[in-house]
C-alpha cells in the first residue's frame, strides 16, 4: 500500500506538471512577441515529458526483472533502491517476495531429491512404461537385475521370460509372485503394478523383488524342520525294536546251541534285526539334510580345483564312463566360495550325470565354469542323457525326490543348501548335448 501511494503521488505530480507546461507552451504559442518564453516552455514541458517516462520506464523495468528472475530461477537478484519515489518500497517487497519463492523453491528441491533417493534406493526394481510402450529404468535395483538385458520398449519384457512378460499385461493394480530368466536362470520374484500420471499423460509403474533366495532358504529350513522331526520320532521308534531283535537272536542262537529247534526263529529275529538297523543307518543317513552347511569362503584357482574334482569323480564312476569334459572360462579363472562345500555338491551332480548316462554308447558329460557379470560364477554339469522334463524342473530339488531307482533324493537337494548358503542359485535346464545341465549361480 505504501508504494502505491507514493507512486500515484509521483504520477500525479509529475502529471499535473506536464500539463501546466503543455499548456504554458501553448499559450506562449498563441502570444506574439514571447520568443523566449516559447523556448523555456517547450524545454521545460520536454523535461516534464522526460520525468514522466523515466519514471513509468522505472517501474516497468523494476517489474521486468522480477519476472525475469522468476523465470529463471534467478534468486541472486535483489531490488533495493534508495532514490525514493516508492521504488524503495517496490525493491523491499520484490526482494521479500523473491526470499520467499526461493525458500520454496529449496524445500521442494530437497523434498524432490528426498524422493528421488527413496525410489533410487529402493530394494525393489522399479521399471515404467507410457502409453507408447517406451520402457524406463527407474532406480539402481532395476539398473543391476537388467545391466545384461537391452529393454527399451514393453515387447522387450519377453526376454525376461513368459510369465513376466504375461504378468506385465495385467491390468495395473495386480500383485502376484511370478518368475523371470536371468542369466538363463529361472528367479521367483515377487511383481506389482500401479497406474500414475506423469506430465498429464498415464505411465504404468512395475515393481519386481526377485525373492528366490529368500524363499528358498524358507523352504530348505522347512524342509530340514520336517527331516529333522520325522528322523527324530522314527529313530525313538526304531532304537528299542532294533535292541531287542538282536537281544532276541542272540537268545535264539543260543537256545539252538543247546539242542533247540528254532530254525525258522532264528531265521526271522535276524531278519528283523538286519532290517531294522539297515532302517536305522537309513534313518542317520537322512538327518545329515537337517544341517545347514558352514560356509568357509576363501578364494582358489578354479582350474585345478576342477582337474582334482574330476579325478575323484572318476576314481568313483569306476570304468562305466569314458572322462569328463572340462570348461574354465578363461582358465586363469579364480573362483570366491567354500572349495569343500562346493566339492561335495558337484560330486553328487556328476554322480548323477554318469547313473543317467551308463546306458548310452557314447556318453557325453561336461563340467563348465565361467565368470558371469557382477563378480558372479557360473557352474554347470551337462549330459547328453534323457534329460528332465519340464514339469520336473522344480520337484528334482526336493529332498528325498527321486527318478532313478536306487537314488536317495538327497543329492540335488545338498546341492541347493550349497547354492542358497553362498547367496546364489540352482536350476535345472535342457543341455546343448541334448539332455539335462544343472547350473548354479554363485
Amino acid at each position: 500500500m505504501g508504494f502505491r501511494r507514493r507512486f500515484e503521488f509521483g504520477l500525479a505530480w509529475r502529471t499535473l506538471l506536464l500539463v501546466a507546461t503543455i499548456w504554458l507552451l501553448a499559450k506562449a504559442l498563441s502570444t506574439p512577441d514571447l520568443r523566449a518564453a516559447r523556448l523555456v516552455a517547450a524545454f521545460v514541458a520536454f523535461a516534464a515529458l522526460g520525468s514522466m517516462w523515466q519514471f513509468i520506464r522505472k517501474t516497468n523495468f523494476q517489474v521486468a526483472r522480477f519476472i525475469e528472475s522468476v523465470r529463471f530461477e534467478d534468486y541472486s537478484q535483489r531490488f533495493s533502491d534508495p532514490s525514493g519515489g516508492g521504488f524503495d518500497v517496490l525493491g523491499d517487497t520484490l526482494d521479500a517476495a523473491l526470499k520467499q519463492l526461493q525458500a520454496r523453491h529449496v524445500r521442494a528441491s530437497l523434498e524432490a531429491r528426498y524422493l528421488a533417493a527413496i525410489v533410487d534406493d529402493s530394494p525393489s526394481a522399479l521399471l515404467s512404461i507410457d502409453e507408447e510402450g517406451r520402457l524406463e529404468l527407474l532406480n539402481k535395483a532395476a539398473r543391476q537385475l537388467f545391466s545384461r538385458h537391452s529393454l527399451a520398449r514393453r515387447e522387450d519384457l519377453t526376454a525376461l521370460g513368459p510369465e513376466l512378460a504375461a504378468a506385465a499385461e495385467l491390468p495395473p493394480g495386480t500383485r502376484k509372485v511370478t518368475r523371470l530368466m536371468i542369466d538363463g536362470v529361472p528367479h521367483r520374484a515377487i511383481f506389482a503394478s500401479a497406474h500414475v500420471a506423469r506430465l498429464d499423460r498415464g505411465v504404468t509403474i512395475y515393481s519386481i523383488l526377485p525373492v528366490q533366495s529368500e524363499l528358498g532358504a524358507l523352504e530348505v529350513a522347512a524342509q530340514a524342520d520336517l527331516v529333522r522331526v520325522l528322523t527324530h520320532e522314527i529313530m525313538n521308534s526304531l532304537t528299542p525294536v532294533t535292541s531287542l531283535a538282536r537281544s532276541s537272536a542272540e537268545m535264539v542262537a543260543l537256545a539252538e546251541a543247546q539242542g533247540a529247534e528254532l530254525g525258522d526263529a532264528r531265521v526271522a529275529t535276524e531278519t528283523v534285526a538286519r532290517r531294522a538297523e539297515g532302517i536305522l543307518r537309513f534313518v542317520e543317513s537322512y538327518r545329515e539334510f537337517a544341517q545347514s552347511p558352514d560356509v568357509r569362503r576363501q578364494t582358489f584357482a578354479a582350474m585345478p580345483w576342477a582337474e582334482e574334482l574330476l579325478r575323484l569323480s572318476l576314481a568313483s564312476a569306476g570304468d562305466r564312463h569314458a572322462g569328463v569334459e572340462l570348461e574354465v572360462k578363461p582358465e586363469l579363472l579364480k573362483l570366491n566360495a567354500d572349495p569343500e562345500l562346493l566339492a561335495q555338491a558337484l560330486l553328487n551332480l556328476l554322480r548323477n550325470a554318469f547313473r543317467v548316462t551308463a546306458d548310452i554308447p557314447d556318453p557325453v558329460v561336461v563340467l563348465a565354469i565361467s565368470r558371469q557379470a557382477g563378480g558372479r560364477f557360473r557352474i554347470e554339469v551337462r549330459d547328453n542323457g534323457p534329460g528332465i522334463p519340464e514339469d520336473r524342473r522344480d520337484d528334482v530339488f526336493l529332498p528325498f525326490y527321486t527318478t532313478h531307482k536306487g537314488g536317495s533324493g538327497v543329492g540335488l537337494s545338498f546341492a541347493r543348501q550349497v547354492a542358497l548358503a553362498h547367496g546364489g542359485s540352482i536350476s535345472a535346464g535342457e543341455a546343448p548335448e541334448g539332455g539335462a545341465a544343472i547350473r548354479l549361480i554363485i
